[in-house]
């Protein structure tokens, strides 16, 4: 989950490497077109989910109810965010991985996402 920004398409790239690394499949609500509503793609891949990770660089309040939506279907939820002041006060009890918006941060973020991803799959 991220804002539909094309600033964001890189460090979609780097989600979708440490996906493929750890054996999932990644995707984007815009990636499919299953339902005539966006939120209902958003919440049918929600739904058929494992993982989901969480942008919460800029505050976009699209993200964050995209990440109550998967917190109460009992989906495993990665944070991540460019600046720790996006996340929001009931969320910064969670675990996040901050990251640049570079190709070292990016490269950085493929790394422990999937390391992340790993641990829950068990691997």
């Amino acid at each position: 989950m991220m804002p539909f920004d094309a600033g964001f398409n890189s460090v979609y790239d780097s989600i979708r490497q440490a996906a493929d690394a750890a054996g999932l499949r990644c995707r984007r609500a815009d990636d499919i077109w299953e339902n005539a509503a966006i939120i209902q793609d958003v919440v049918a891949l929600i739904d058929r989910s494992r993982v989901v990770v969480c942008d919460c660089s800029g505050r976009n309040p699209n993200v964050f109810y995209e990440a109550g939506i998967a917190h109460t279907l009992g989906r495993e939820v990665i944070l991540i965010t460019q600046s720790e002041q996006d996340i929001p006060f009931d969320l910064r009890y969670l675990r996040h991985v901050r990251y640049l918006n570079n190709d070292q941060g990016r490269a950085a973020l493929t790394e422990a996402l999937q390391a992340r991803m790993q641990t829950i799959l068990g691997h």
